[in-house]
């Protein structure tokens, strides 16, 4: 019988553990190290670079520290040997709050509730739509215990703080951005809370009793990591839209948050009327150019001027038919030219880039969401967070291929809203092999969307 603490991690001696059993958990919680193997494919210095990554630590007194969705992994390695382990329960556990509820969830809201209560950890896997930030208002509720939220952009922040003051009823705490104002419920950004001492975390972190973290595909990373290995709650749960991650990572997710506890496909709201159908509309420009990697691609892409043209009559014509538009591209200085060039041309266009200041940057949003805003021109800034659910028109100016982005760039054009017509995405794919390798990614996300039926169809070269 093996002794071990669970209280933000599992703590346990290492002589405890049998040496197969240890061997067993190495194994188990080790990955390949992406930036090794990027490194090594791109024939770059790789000597100072890990070529695994492995979640096993050690802590001040020398116990071995696992990540605590790893429980069940700790518990077959040491069952393979005949042995068992028992827990000496430390998680922050507080007295019961009496939260209000003022919103009522569907079916599949009620089922990702229970799901994630009954498991106390575990990930939630919803699409863009599904009414996240209701599901976890409701876990909230349902939990009663003083509550953190995890987030990563000031967008999210904002929209989890209206979510919770109208569901809860409370009016939420925030830490962010030089603001520390932690209440019974309360949002906080993690790169706020990376920038704590380790002994002001944890006191922080041990005030609550729940925690979630949303966009929690983005754990694997160090800081988001290190931030939820400080948090004690009994209740801890993650809640995205994604759950594989492009550079094998995904592990380092479930065994840190636990395993996923419910999944709901899109095709089960399309059914119910909670999403819409989109189509899907390749773009073939025709232009074909020489570069030998992606970054190289985009750049020249983006300096394209038959390529740009041709961007800018798709988003000038959607303007013209009033559909929201939105125009993704990877550089800051493309979206910036993109909207000069529509505002030129009579369009109400704006950009949102790393450089929009907050507040500007809110307004814009708001004009977005209003109607007030004909064509958005973003990136990154915009796959996560943006909530617009008159969006009709979504333009991905510069080629990639991450599933996971590519599938939550197609759910912001699924949310229904009064009068929205048939929404569209536009692909633009250029004559050259890493575009095409890249489309036919994005192919893949679009059937594991929408299925093997997917409304799809294709303009003809326009671009020599």
């Amino acid at each position: 019988m093996v002794h071990a603490i669970v209280d933000s991690v599992i703590r346990v001696a290492e002589a405890e553990l049998p040496p197969r059993t240890l061997a067993l958990l190495h194994g188990t919680l080790s990955f390949p190290n992406p930036d090794f193997v990027l490194r090594e494919r791109m024939g770059r210095w790789t000597g100072a670079t890990p070529e695994e990554l492995c979640l096993i630590d050690r802590d001040a007194d020398g116990r071995l520290v696992l990540p605590r969705g790893a429980a069940s992994a700790l518990r077959d390695a040491l069952a393979s040997v005949g042995e068992r382990v028992i827990y000496d329960d430390r998680r922050a556990r507080h007295l019961a709050n009496d939260f209000a509820f003022s919103f009522g969830l569907r079916d599949y809201q009620d089922e990702a509730v229970r799901a994630l209560v009954r498991h106390t950890q575990g990930v939630a896997v919803l699409p863009c739509g599904a009414g996240k930030t209701i599901i976890g208002a409701g876990a909230i509720h349902r939990c009663q215990q003083p509550a953190l939220v995890l987030v990563h952009t000031h967008d999210l922040l904002e929209q989890w703080r209206d979510t919770l003051r109208a569901a809860l009823e409370v009016e939420p705490g925030v830490i962010a951005d030089g603001r520390t104002e932690p209440a019974t419920v309360t949002v906080a950004t993690v790169q706020t809370l990376a920038n704590l001492a380790p002994e002001a975390l944890a006191v922080l972190g041990a005030r609550f009793g729940t925690v979630i973290v949303d966009e929690c595909h983005h754990v694997p990373a160090s800081t988001f990591r290190e931030v939820v290995t400080a948090m004690p709650a009994f209740y801890r749960f993650g809640l995205t839209a994604t759950l594989e991650r492009a550079d094998g990572l995904t592990p380092a997710l479930t065994f840190t948050l636990g395993a996923p506890v419910f999944h709901i496909a899109h095709a089960r709201l399309v059914d119910a009327g909670h999403l819409v159908v989109p189509e899907v509309v390749v773009v073939n420009t025709g232009v074909s150019l020489h570069a030998d990697s992606h970054t190289a691609l985009v750049n020249a892409l983006t300096l394209h001027e038959a390529r740009n043209a041709q961007l800018l009559r798709l988003a000038t014509e959607s303007a013209a038919n009033h559909h929201a538009t939105l125009v993704l591209s990877a550089r800051v200085d493309h979206r910036e030219r993109l909207a000069h060039r529509l505002r030129d041309a009579g369009v109400i266009a704006a950009a949102l880039t790393s450089r929009t200041p907050r507040r500007r940057r809110a307004a814009t949003l708001d004009a977005f969401r209003a109607g007030d805003l004909s064509v958005l021109c973003a990136t990154s800034l915009a796959d996560e967070g943006l909530d617009v659910s008159r969006l009709e028109r979504l333009i991905l100016a510069t080629p990639a291929r991450a599933e996971g982005r590519t599938i939550q760039r197609l759910g912001r054009l699924m949310r229904p809203h009064p009068g929205k017509r048939t929404p569209v995405l536009y692909d633009l794919v250029d004559d050259h092999p890493i575009a095409h390798r890249q489309h036919a990614a994005r192919r893949r996300a679009y059937r594991k969307v929408l299925g093997d039926a997917t409304p799809l169809s294709v303009l003809p070269r326009e671009v020599a």
